[in-house]
């Protein structure tokens, strides 16, 4: 036998048995089923906190109970067997279907609320009531008539003590009372007030005064939270089942049986539980609710306070709510004269239009986090890139009610890839651009609306292996490096020129046409011919030769390809002079 079970088992058993003989003794009239039957909601309780394998030892002690209860104070032992039956089988059938919400405190929410009913007020004592109506026990009353006491009785006890026990089982009723020490004034005077006036409501006879109750305990059920709710309750039903049973109060200005009027208390006593532990369950799940909250925006603010990213909150129309104090050093503002103004006026003017189509965009997404990049304007006048992830915050419909941004400023990352993206487009040697970027420059020109679109050529150095023989690779680099200097000397403001081979260049000459084109090709020919590179073994000259080709509606690799074979003209012709494409 394990260690404490026994005092479990025999504890399990005694309070079983004076919930019964309670029952038994102030609910039971004319012979019948007892009106309210608490013994149940307690081994609910007892089971819900206990292991599933100590569940048949606690039902066996709770038997125990049920049938010495109603053999000596009930129906008798001849009946004992079907009423044990039909309790024990209750209390599993409760514990059963609540497993799943044991380890939530009880009234901690609506949904708990609407498992007791379903499980503990309407399935189990459907159950129990079926078991009892439906074997013949010589009972006065007949068995629809059995039926609906004991369903009825049994399913008000189940709704409203399986909370009061399941919070005295766990210890949460004391801890409700300890948490109201700094409340105590308040605590006691509701109390006070409120058991002043169901006593006086139940012990007058000048009116019927039921609805009175009502107001206080609502009241207090909001003041002092879900314990007092429960004591409460406990109360009314002490105050209201004593003055019922003792023949006074509001209920007796019915003219009706004793029976009768027990089960209109059970009615009285089944609204007043079913408004208040909803309003009991709704407000500690508020409480809940806004704890949560509380914390998490204490941590929001901690992560926004000590972030180095920027944190802000930004309505629907657009407009600053919130932003983290890390916008100080970020973007030089402070953060109270950002609220209120639109977030667009801290946005680089090129940019306003980009980031507001990514803030509508957010909002449509609808939850989804959304990135974009834009430049963001200091207070000193300079400009930053920033990276943001947004994200719509929705409303308990389920529709955008404002977003949260996360701002990171990106300036190095940028820098790093706008010199990447140079380096990929720039010859290392000459530091001229290369065939890639030569290629995108041209493919833009001819994407322009420009009446005449210009012209390209392809100039070639003649003879680069000799020179690379006779004065070796740094002189045909020397060589090479010079050529861009003249080149860059002899173009136009707007025009290109770009490495697009081994010893071969490619000008770009946007606007121009062929017979412009052929005088800055001819001003470059000239130059290279008239140019001395000095060298270790001698100084070096060099001419070119080269091919134009106007850029025309056939596309960039037609054009490329009509200047080349103006080249090799060129250099079929006697090298050191221009051709243009036919």
């Amino acid at each position: 036998m394990e260690r404490g079970r026994w005092p479990v088992l025999l504890r399990t058993g005694a309070i079983y048995f004076a919930l019964a003989v309670l029952a038994i003794e102030l609910t039971r009239f004319g012979g019948g089923v007892a009106l309210l039957w608490f013994a149940n909601a307690y081994l609910t309780a007892e089971l819900l906190l206990a292991p599933r394998k100590s569940w048949p030892r606690l039902i066996a002690a709770a038997a125990i109970g049920s049938v010495l209860a109603t053999g000596f104070f009930g129906l008798g032992w001849e009946r004992a067997p079907v009423l044990v039956a039909a309790n024990l089988v209750e209390a599993f059938v409760a514990a059963y279907l609540l497993r799943k919400q044991s380890r939530q405190s009880p009234l901690e929410s609506l949904a708990w609320l609407g498992h007791l009913i379903v499980a503990s007020a309407l399935a189990a004592p459907l159950v129990s009531a079926i078991i009892v109506a439906a074997v013949p026990m010589g009972l006065p009353t007949p068995p629809l008539t059995t039926f609906v006491q004991f369903f009825t009785g049994h399913a008000l006890s189940a709704l409203t003590f399986t909370p009061l026990f399941l919070m005295l089982l766990r210890g949460e009723l004391q801890q409700c009372f300890a948490e109201l020490k700094e409340r105590r004034v308040e605590a006691i005077g509701l109390s006070a007030a409120t058991t002043a006036i169901t006593i006086y409501c139940f012990t007058q006879d000048w009116a019927p005064l039921l609805f009175v109750p009502v107001l206080p305990i609502i009241l207090i059920t909001f003041r002092l939270g879900r314990g007092a709710a429960v004591a409460s309750i406990l109360m009314l039903t002490i105050v209201g089942g004593a003055s019922t049973l003792a023949g006074v109060g509001p209920i007796h200005f019915f003219e009706a049986t004793a029976g009768a009027k027990a089960q209109f208390f059970q009615f009285f006593l089944a609204t007043m539980v079913l408004t208040v532990w909803p309003v009991a369950a709704d407000l500690r799940n508020r409480a809940r609710l806004f704890r949560e909250l509380r914390f998490s925006e204490e941590r929001y603010r901690m992560l926004a306070d000590h972030s180095g990213d920027i944190m802000m909150h930004i309505d629907l129309d657009g407009r600053v709510r919130f932003v983290s104090p890390s916008i100080r050093q970020l973007g030089g503002y402070e953060p109270d004269e950002m609220i209120g103004r639109m977030a667009t006026d801290f946005v680089a003017e090129s940019d306003v239009e980009h980031v507001a189509a990514a803030h509508d965009e957010t909002i449509a997404a609808h939850g989804e986090t959304h990135r974009f990049e834009y430049r963001g304007a200091m207070r000193d006048g300079s400009e930053r890139w920033f990276e943001t992830l947004s994200r719509a915050v929705l409303d308990q419909q389920g529709e955008p009610d404002a977003v949260l941004s996360v701002i990171r400023d990106v300036s190095e990352r940028k820098r790093a890839e706008q010199n990447l993206t140079a380096a990929a487009m720039t010859d290392s040697l000459t530091g001229l651009p290369n065939r890639r970027a030569f290629r995108a420059a041209a493919l833009k020109a001819l994407g322009s609306n420009r009446p005449v679109l210009g012209c390209l050529a392809v100039i070639d150095l003649d003879h680069f292996k000799r020179i690379n023989d006779l004065h070796g690779h740094d002189g045909g680099d020397a060589v090479l490096r010079q050529f861009a200097a003249r080149a860059l000397v002899c173009l136009r403001e707007g025009d290109m020129v770009a490495r697009i081979g081994g010893e071969e260049f490619g000008l770009l000459l946007p606007a121009a046409t062929i017979d412009d084109a052929a005088r800055i090709c001819e001003r470059l020919r000239q130059s290279v011919a008239a140019m001395v590179v000095p060298s270790p073994t001698g100084g070096i000259r060099v001419t070119v030769s080269g091919g134009v080709a106007d850029l025309g509606s056939d596309g960039l690799d037609a054009a490329l390809k009509r200047a080349d074979l103006a080249l090799y003209e060129a250099k079929g012709g006697g090298r050191d002079q221009l051709c243009l494409a036919a």
